[in-house]
């Protein structure tokens, strides 16, 4: 692969040497050394991103393939070395997106050709695209669906937090404030948008493969993060012993807490129906991920099937989101995107 491209003037942005642009193996080791406190932050992120993105539809395969279809068009735009603020993407009547059929789209995303089938054909009754021939187009209604204020809001802080803790490192420089962080994507959205969006999907595609669907992820995700809190007190206590990223994953599951979390709580956080927050609870048991407590509420079980499964998409996921953050903080530092 070739350096990347300045995609307004088509020269070498960054600069000519390598030894400028920062190593993603350095950011994974800082992450990996405060892991608790990185993974903290990522998952609360996650719980943001997951509860804005099921309740614009209140279906998150229609959501998928709505922002991979603005991925696409994004990839499209850098391909032809130009960009969008976030202002001009949203100022669009219409974005035109060529040559994609409903095969390419199946597989991307590993979801039934009849099923993408399907939510191309809701998202056409509900005016927010339209087919014409092989192409795409998304209309203006689209925005009111997808315009990411709070996710932006919510990205921009996690990699301010990222970047205080890397901010010791001499070979990083200063820390980055929300408030830069945020105006920086916005000025070049469509290019950093899309650095996000071929971080997330194939993360949300990930624990779909893992758990079936989206929503027994996030189910799981608020019970995960309940024993993530808890195990954040116990290292505040200075209770457990070491943690570090090889043996995150298992002092969360194996963490001992007093109170879970029940049904009727998922519901409120996730926004997804308590029926079905029930039946995907009682899924989760079944594989025994989970266990309903004396008291009604659920916490992380030990030796879950499912486990060892979640465990190597987390540490997988460690390396992916170190990959975002460097490609960020050389956009960033090392471009001249300036901000």
């Amino acid at each position: 692969m070739g350096d990347p491209i300045d995609i307004k003037t088509k020269k070498v942005f960054f600069k000519e040497t390598h030894r400028d642009k920062f190593d993603k193996d350095l950011v994974l080791d800082v992450m990996e050394k405060n892991i608790v406190a990185n993974w903290d932050t990522w998952g609360r992120f996650q719980q943001i991103w997951t509860n804005q993105a099921y309740n614009t539809f209140k279906d998150f395969d229609k959501y998928l393939v709505l922002i991979y279809l603005i991925r696409d068009y994004f990839q499209q735009h850098a391909n032809k070395f130009s960009y969008q603020s976030y202002e001009e993407f949203y100022a669009f009547d219409f974005l035109t997106i060529d040559k994609l059929n409903l095969i390419k789209i199946s597989n991307e995303l590993n979801i039934p050709k009849e099923t993408i089938r399907r939510k191309v054909n809701e998202l056409q009754k509900e005016e927010i695209l339209k087919r014409d021939g092989k192409s795409i187009i998304l209309k203006r209604k689209f925005a009111g669906y997808q315009k990411p204020e709070k996710s932006l809001d919510a990205l921009a802080s996690l990699i301010s937090k990222k970047s205080k803790y890397i901010k010791g490192q001499t070979w990083f420089g200063d820390a980055l404030e929300t408030k830069e962080i945020k105006e920086y994507i916005k000025k070049y959205f469509s290019i950093m948008w899309l650095v996000f969006l071929k971080l997330q999907i194939p993360f949300l595609i990930r624990h779909r493969k893992n758990f079936g669907d989206l929503e027994t992820w996030i189910i799981w995700g608020n019970v995960a993060l309940h024993h993530q809190k808890s195990l954040n007190k116990e290292i505040e206590k200075s209770v457990t012993n070491e943690v570090d990223y090889k043996n995150y994953y298992q002092k969360i599951s194996n963490l001992k807490i007093d109170r879970g979390v029940n049904a009727s709580s998922i519901a409120d956080i996730s926004g997804i129906p308590r029926a079905t927050v029930i039946r995907k609870l009682r899924w989760l048991t079944k594989n025994k991920t989970i266990f309903k407590n004396k008291k009604l509420e659920y916490v992380m079980a030990r030796k879950g099937l499912l486990n060892k499964k979640i465990e190597e998409n987390f540490r997988f996921n460690q390396i992916e989101v170190a990959k975002f953050l460097t490609t960020f903080f050389d956009y960033y530092k090392n471009s001249n995107l300036k901000p």
